[in-house]
């Protein structure tokens, strides 16, 4: 194929215009796409994922409904039943990607797709056809910080929650539980971090791995003009919390910080995830008149609230790639992000990378990022926002993605 010929892809996986990270960012691509004229047909079960909203309008692009009816009206009547309704969403979700699977395949035979290609998702499963997954992250990252993190979640959960939690991760580390790699022919992954993860852990041919951000709408994530705040450096965190992101380090961090007389102000913004009483190590930090949480925030009004903080925290583990803190370099914040945060292929001068993950490191960076606030050195938001437009920018990371889905074409 002729590389400035628009390709003909059958799609799969998760986009919405009004969901967060990922699915936010395929939405954006989709439309690029089409936009630049590739013919995309997107395979989905109505009821999950439906980007016509968004870009059935455009030409070129054309969904295709996947319905496993019966196991889907099964999971939906018994959702509520424990144990039963986690085997029924295995089996909805099982069928469901075989489906899709077979869809593809009997869709090509009279479509002549160039290539498949799976938006969020691994590939689950072989059509005949080159394949590239744009994945959310390696397998397991948040199975791996159960394990490591288990005397935590059994101090807060419960004995029962930590030993159920820790059966779940090490099935999902298992061979029966990771995806079926073999089936992708080109992995997208978000960061060189998790570039490396695929690699080590997997046995991943490097090869067969592109590093690739995910775009940020830099019209709604913008600078928002302010006067300047004096006094507590205010930190933001703005994420699920689950063992992954690393709460303990962020409120043992600010303790310290607070006692050795760092002026902070912090707000927690996320949702309890899937370990019902995580979120209860926030009940114990000693400085409460000093944070503010809420567990959830529309994400139109994020860039408002980006821009009543100072800096963003991330001190996560194994994160393939934060949209938080993308966004909040593009709205002009610095940033402080964790020893194995993939986002630190992404950082400016005004960043901080931390070099591991004690709370001490972290209430240093925070003492750093104080002074800074006190010197006038955190009013200068255009060396972050630069920092977002160069690697974040819809044009640029769409042009990287046919890049790869054009590599991949020529291959076959």
């Amino acid at each position: 194929m002729n590389p400035s010929t628009p390709m003909k892809i059958a799609c799969t996986g998760f986009v919405s215009a009004t969901a967060g990270s990922v699915a936010a960012a395929n939405a954006l691509l989709l439309g690029k796409l089409l936009d630049r004229g590739f013919e995309i047909d997107f395979f989905s079960k109505p009821s999950f994922v439906d980007p016509r909203p968004i870009v059935g309008a455009k030409p070129g692009f054309r969904f295709v409904a996947v319905n496993n009816t019966i196991l889907n009206f099964t999971r939906e009547k018994v959702e509520r039943i424990p144990l039963v309704s986690l085997a029924a969403g295995v089996a909805d979700a099982f069928s469901y990607s075989r489906l899709v699977v077979r869809r593809i395949a009997e869709e090509n035979r009279h479509r002549n797709y160039d290539l498949c290609l799976w938006l969020g998702d691994y590939a689950r499963g072989s059509v005949d056809l080159p394949t590239v997954s744009y994945a959310q992250g390696p397998p397991g990252t948040d199975a791996r910080s159960i394990l490591a993190r288990y005397a935590e979640i059994r101090s807060l959960a419960g004995a029962k929650q930590a030993l159920k939690w820790r059966v779940f991760a090490r099935l999902r580390l298992s061979p029966l539980g990771r995806p079926p790699l073999s089936h992708t022919d080109q992995f997208i992954i978000g960061s060189r971090q998790s570039a490396n993860t695929l690699v080590k852990l997997y046995s991943v041919d490097p090869n067969r791995i592109s590093v690739l951000p995910y775009p940020i709408d830099l019209e709604l994530f913008r600078p928002l003009s302010r006067p300047f705040a004096t006094g507590s450096l205010r930190v933001l965190w703005l994420g699920r919390i689950v063992p992954r992101k690393r709460l303990d380090i962020f409120l043992n961090g600010a303790s310290l910080a607070i006692s050795k007389g760092v002026d902070l102000k912090l707000t927690l913004i996320g949702p309890s995830g899937f370990i019902p009483g995580y979120e209860l190590m926030i009940r114990s930090f000693p400085y409460r008149d000093r944070l503010t949480y809420h567990q959830r925030v529309e994400r139109i009004q994020v860039p408002g609230l980006l821009s009543q903080h100072d800096v963003l925290a991330q001190p996560s583990d194994e994160e393939n790639f934060g949209s938080s803190v993308a966004e909040a370099q593009a709205c002009g914040l610095p940033v402080i992000v964790g020893q194995t945060n993939g986002n630190a292929d992404y950082l400016s001068v005004r960043d901080i990378h931390l070099a591991d993950d004690r709370p001490e490191t972290f209430a240093e960076a925070l003492a750093e990022m104080a002074q800074r606030k006190l010197s006038g050195q955190l009013s200068e938001q255009k060396v972050s926002r630069q920092a977002a437009e160069q690697n974040f920018h819809i044009e640029r990371v769409t042009r990287g993605l046919i890049q790869i889905l054009e590599s991949v074409d020529r291959k076959r």
